[in-house]
């Protein structure tokens, strides 16, 4: 069952104050994967806060990443903001939840990390 997610968020740690004043630098999809409210159920499950900002998108954080998730007729897509020194973290944290994603990381210059499946032992 999945937990109820309200605009007022779950419990869990808020993106700190040095990178909430960020613009977006992380952006990316999700290949194949389930509706964005079960993506965001299973972060929440992980600890992160998560809260509904409409009734089809989720906003996902820790104290170092803050994703907005968009669900699309198709798929699910993500912008936000991420600890630039993190981002292998937030790769990690996309695999423990059994995505298939494409990043892309702005620094000035448009980074790309190859799309990754994760497969659960």
């Amino acid at each position: 069952m999945e937990p109820a997610i309200t605009s007022g968020g779950t419990p869990g740690p808020r993106l700190a104050d040095e990178w909430a004043g960020l613009d977006n630098n992380v952006y990316g999809s999700f290949t194949g994967s389930p509706p964005a409210k079960t993506i965001a159920a299973s972060f929440a499950a992980a600890g992160w806060r998560v809260r509904a900002s409409s009734w089809t998108d989720f906003e996902v954080e820790r104290e170092w990443v803050c994703l907005e998730l968009r669900q699309l007729p198709d798929t699910v897509i993500f912008s936000g903001v991420v600890d630039p020194s993190r981002l292998d973290d937030l790769g990690t944290a996309l695999a423990a939840a059994g995505l298939r994603y494409s990043v892309e990381f702005w620094d000035g210059e448009l980074s790309r990390a190859p799309d990754r499946t994760i497969r659960g032992g």
